[in-house]
């Protein structure tokens, strides 16, 4: 029956012109939602026979693998909508092919894991068709200072080039904890959905109905709900990386130029909590001396775990976060009249906040520690069983290769 239903809607949107443009937004978002479904139920057990899963080990809590579908099937859904569709979304010819190079990096990253540098690469390849193919750039930051609208001219390109990969790298890096990047990601597309459908701007409108069943198929696997206690799917850095390029490409497009609906300092609260977490730890690290994409333990989500939150409870806690700020950017300037100058100003104050509590609370974590050298934490335990086995598993390897002939 789900895939009968599949397929009149299938045909019903390959056929636009035949049917009530009222029904068209509908038979759209339900054929992505079910096209994601049916590709989660097909990569599940190829992915666990091919053995691409997320392995449990000292830095992760889930305890069993998890197959790293969730990416694919999104990306495979939005194609797949994209091209049975005679709908034209913007520049989606583009969109698929910078998506497809995230992807397949992606994908070998989850697998064999890729440098850092090659995945950075991908993502300024992946944002240079944007720029230069597609013509989806940051032309102009608004009115950030009160003296007039601020043009980037010849710095355009590399502006976006930053922008963009600092949020891939920010969806990226939140996506911690079950359901996190992916609800994050949601209330994003579905404010621009609210707004484009409020000045019918249909383009915008269409492609965050896209866009928004898919994520909202893959968190009914991802999620801890239906008596689940951990996730049957996980994004994967394929999911994170397509997620944070999508939102930024559909933020960039609605933000400038003659299609914009909203204005710059918008996308700022609009992606609000990956951004601050993201560029919070990230001057940590580099404040310590690290790589900013050193591994740590000082996210907003494990802050939270410390302060005795489980999962679902953190994740209600950044996502009404995220709605509030998302909903306080678009009703602001609306109810207010809430200036660019005034939001921005706003957001850098947040962030100092921000940045201060969440370094205040880093350090108590540590003075906690320290107050009781003779008890090690149970990070340390797990690494040092993590090490023993590994080097256990070593050893068996190396006699087993010596008794060969």
């Amino acid at each position: 029956m789900l895939f009968n239903l599949f397929l009149v809607c299938c045909y019903s949107v390959s056929k636009p012109q035949q049917m009530e443009t009222e029904k068209m937004p509908a038979l759209l978002f339900l054929t992505s939602l079910l096209t994601t479904i049916i590709f989660i139920v097909v990569l599940y057990p190829c992915a666990q026979k091919i053995g691409f899963l997320d392995k449990p080990n000292y830095r992760k809590h889930h305890q069993k693998p998890v197959p790293l579908i969730g990416g694919a099937a999104i990306y495979l859904a939005i194609l797949f909508t994209l091209l049975v569709t005679d709908i034209q979304i913007f520049q989606q010819t583009g969109f698929i092919a910078a998506a497809t190079i995230l992807v397949l990096v992606g994908l070998l990253d989850d697998y064999r894991e890729v440098a850092v540098k090659y995945r950075i690469l991908a993502q300024i390849v992946a944002t240079l068709i944007m720029t230069e193919i597609s013509e989806i750039k940051i032309t102009g930051l608004g009115d950030l200072l009160g003296t007039g609208d601020i043009n980037l001219d010849a710095f355009s390109t590399a502006f976006t080039v930053f922008a963009v990969v600092g949020g891939i790298n920010a969806f990226n890096m939140i996506d911690g904890i079950d359901g996190l990047s992916g609800s994050l990601a949601l209330v994003s597309v579905i404010t621009i959905a609210i707004l484009s459908w409020s000045l019918e701007n249909w383009l915008i409108y269409y492609y965050c109905l896209i866009l928004a069943a898919t994520i909202i198929a893959f968190l009914l696997f991802n999620l801890r709900i239906f008596g689940r206690k951990s996730a049957a799917i996980f994004l994967g850095d394929t999911g994170s990386t397509l997620l944070g390029f999508s939102v930024c490409w559909l933020a960039i497009y609605a933000s400038q130029g003659e299609n914009a609906i909203i204005t710059p300092t918008t996308v700022l609260w609009l992606i609000a909590i990956p951004l601050l977490d993201s560029v919070s730890v990230m001057c940590r690290r580099i404040s310590k001396g690290r790589s900013p994409f050193y591994p740590d333990r000082e996210h907003l989500h494990h802050l939270l775990a410390l302060a005795g939150y489980k999962v679902n409870q953190k994740l209600i806690i950044l996502v009404v976060f995220a709605v509030f700020f998302s909903g306080a950017s678009i009703m602001a300037p609306v109810l207010l009249d809430v200036s660019e100058q005034a939001s921005f100003i706003s957001f850098l104050c947040l962030f100092a906040v921000y940045y201060w509590c969440t370094n205040k609370a880093c350090q108590m974590q540590k003075s906690s520690k320290t107050q009781t050298p003779c008890a090690e934490s149970e990070t340390e335990q797990i690494e040092k069983l993590e090490h023993i086995r590994l080097s256990f598993l070593d050893l068996k390897s190396a006699k087993s290769l010596s008794r060969e002939p």
